[in-house]
């Protein structure tokens, strides 16, 4: 019945469980996370999103594109630019106040992208948010 050898194809890759637990965060917060970033970073943070969005629905494994835009995402949730004078859209972060109830939740969506870039090897495990 089966008498042909079995060759492995070049074409089928297998995904990293912490890549598909990636994929999953950012399919089930992709609309908070886009919010997040247009009110951090302006028209930057909704570029980056698109970008991610893109890089997502294409096949096979994360590139080395999207993996810099994650950690791009990663740094405005935690306002890593905040103080930084050559980030063009640095006057987003002076806009939100620390009162906001909005803020919790960007900490929130920040620690849950930590985990998952973490999960899926992309960046090392930090501290909570800095908001």
């Amino acid at each position: 019945m089966f008498h042909r050898k079995i060759t492995p194809n070049a074409g089928i890759h297998s995904t990293d469980v912490g890549e598909i637990a990636l994929r999953a965060f950012l399919s089930t917060n992709h609309e908070a996370l886009g919010h997040a970033a247009v009110l951090l970073a302006d028209r930057r943070g909704a570029r980056l999103i698109n970008s991610i969005r893109d890089g997502l629905i294409q096949p096979g494994p994360l590139t080395r594109r999207l993996r810099r835009l994650l950690l791009d995402l990663r740094g405005i949730l935690f306002l890593e630019h905040a103080h930084d004078e050559n980030w063009d859209d640095a006057g987003c972060f002076a806009v939100l106040d620390p009162w906001d109830p909005i803020v919790p939740e960007i900490c929130l969506l920040a620690d849950g992208l930590d985990d998952a870039l973490h999960g899926a090897g992309l960046a090392p495990a930090s501290g909570d948010c800095a908001a």
